[in-house]
C-alpha cells in the first residue's frame, strides 16, 4: 500500500452478515495502490477477524464499543490518511468506475462533495421490507439521477475532499454526521455535486420491527443535535411541528417518485410501513427537541 494513498475509501460496518465480502471484493477490483480501504467494524460477532483474513490489504478497525454507523464514519475519516475520502457502509456493492470517478471528479472538479445514485441490488426486489426499508432511506436517489449540482447527497455513497471535512479529534470524540456536514459545505457557500458514475447498489436486509425503532433514534439524535444551541422557544416551536411530519414527507416522496415507475409502485404498496417509518420519526424529533439527543445517538444502526 502507498504511504500516500490518492484516495482512502471508508467502510462502517455494524453486523452486516456477508454483504461486506461481496462488497471489498469488487472494491478489490478496482483497488490499485494509491487507494487504502478502511473496514471500520463495530459488529458483536467476528467480522472484522473474517475481514483481516480474507482481504489482508485493508485496515481493519475493530470498535465493539462503537455501536452505531455515525461513530464508525467518524473513527475511519479520523484515520483516513489521502486528500480525498470515499464513504461507504458494508451493503453497498458500487458501480465498476467508482474509484476511477471518485478519483478523477476531485481533481477536476472544485466541489468539496460528489455523490450519485443508490439502487436497491435486484435480488432484494422481491422483498415488500427491503422495498421499504430502501425507499424510505434512498428515495431521493433512486435512478436515473441528474447530473451536476444538487442539494443532497446519500451518506453512504459519497466522495469528500478531505480538507472539508472536520478535524480527526473531532471526528473521533462526535462521529460523522452527513447531513451535519453538507449544511456547513452549504452555508459556506460551496455546491455538491451528482455523479451517474458515481453509483451504487445495496443489498441490505433490516427486520422491519428494528428499522422502526432505529428510526425513532435517528429522529431523536437529529433534532437533538441540530437543536444543542437553540433557545427553549425555537425548541417547542419545532417540538410542534414534528407531528405534521410524517404527511409532509410522504407527500415529498410522492411528488420525487412520480416519474420512476417501478419505485413508484412499489411506494404505493410499501406506504402503510413507510407511514409507520415516518410516525417513529417524527416521535423520535419531538422527543429529542424537547430532551435532547440522550442515549439514541449511539442507536443508529442503519
Amino acid at each position: 500500500m502507498s504511504e500516500s494513498p490518492s484516495l482512502s475509501i471508508v467502510i462502517a460496518s455494524l453486523d452486516p452478515g456477508p454483504v461486506i465480502f461481496e462488497c471489498l471484493k469488487i472494491l478489490d477490483s478496482q483497488r490499485s495502490e494509491q487507494i487504502e480501504i478502511l473496514v471500520v467494524d463495530g459488529s458483536a460477532d467476528d467480522t472484522a477477524a473474517r475481514v483481516r483474513t480474507r482481504f489482508p490489504w485493508a485496515r481493519v478497525f475493530e470498535e465493539k464499543s462503537a455501536r452505531s454507523l455515525p461513530r464508525l464514519r467518524g473513527i475511519g475519516i479520523a484515520a483516513a490518511r489521502a486528500p480525498v475520502v470515499g464513504i461507504l457502509d458494508a451493503w453497498c456493492l458500487v458501480s465498476t468506475e467508482w474509484v476511477t470517478e471518485a478519483n478523477r471528479i476531485h481533481h477536476a472538479r472544485p466541489e468539496p462533495a460528489a455523490g450519485g445514485s443508490v439502487e436497491l441490488a435486484s435480488s432484494e426486489r422481491q422483498s415488500l421490507s427491503a422495498w421499504a426499508t430502501y425507499l424510505f432511506d434512498y428515495w431521493e436517489f433512486v435512478p436515473p439521477q441528474s447530473e451536476g449540482g444538487t442539494r443532497v447527497l446519500a451518506g453512504n455513497n459519497i466522495v469528500y475532499k478531505r480538507s472539508a471535512l472536520p478535524a480527526a479529534e473531532e471526528l473521533r470524540k462526535a462521529g460523522f454526521w452527513k447531513a451535519f456536514a453538507n449544511a456547513q459545505l452549504k452555508s459556506e457557500g460551496h455546491s455538491l455535486l451528482s455523479s451517474n458514475r458515481l453509483s451504487i447498489q445495496i443489498r441490505r436486509r433490516l427486520p422491519v420491527g428494528s428499522f422502526l425503532r432505529s428510526r425513532y433514534h435517528h429522529g431523536r439524535s437529529y433534532a437533538g443535535m441540530r437543536s444543542a444551541s437553540w433557545s427553549w422557544k425555537s425548541r417547542i416551536k419545532w417540538a410542534a411541528i414534528a407531528p405534521g411530519l410524517p404527511l409532509l414527507f410522504m407527500a415529498r416522496q410522492v411528488r420525487g417518485l412520480a416519474t420512476k415507475r417501478t419505485a413508484r409502485n412499489w411506494f404505493v404498496v410499501c406506504s402503510p410501513l413507510l407511514l409507520a417509518f415516518h410516525v417513529s420519526w417524527a416521535a423520535g424529533e419531538l422527543h429529542g427537541y424537547l430532551a435532547g439527543p440522550g442515549r439514541s445517538y449511539d442507536a443508529n444502526r442503519s
